[in-house]
């Protein structure tokens, strides 16, 4: 794979990749200043941590941001970040069951069976 050689280029493909709408958000999304990446433009070396960074964080496809070719996404799909809910109740049950398998007072297989037992699918 051939990297894009102007930084400028990675470094917008990065703040898209965040769907950040300046260079700070997206630096403050990757937990780096902004004069860490205008350090990298300045210099055009390739900004390898933060490339990375940001694979990790958005799923966003390697060879895309590396280079520009291809889709942002992998295999075109767009990929978010999935949430749970969990109610109060199984919370606290699981809190019971972890301060018991703390205390010894339950095995590890039993841990598990209780606690798949609370979030098991309905």
């Amino acid at each position: 794979m051939r990297f894009d050689r102007n930084i400028q280029n990675v470094i917008k493909r990065i703040v898209m990749a965040y769907n950040a709408k300046t260079l700070k958000q997206a630096a403050d999304l990757m937990n780096v200043t902004a004069s860490i990446i205008g350090n990298r433009i300045h210099r055009n070396s390739f900004p390898h941590y933060l490339v990375l960074t940001c694979i990790i964080d958005t799923g966003v496809n390697p060879q895309w941001l590396c280079t520009g070719e291809g889709e942002p996404n992998i295999d075109g799909l767009k990929t978010e970040k999935k949430t749970i809910e969990v109610s109060t109740e199984a919370l606290e049950k699981l809190e019971r069951i972890a301060a018991l398998k703390k205390d010894g007072a339950i095995t590890e297989d039993e841990y598990n069976l209780l606690k798949g037992s609370i979030f098991k699918a309905n």
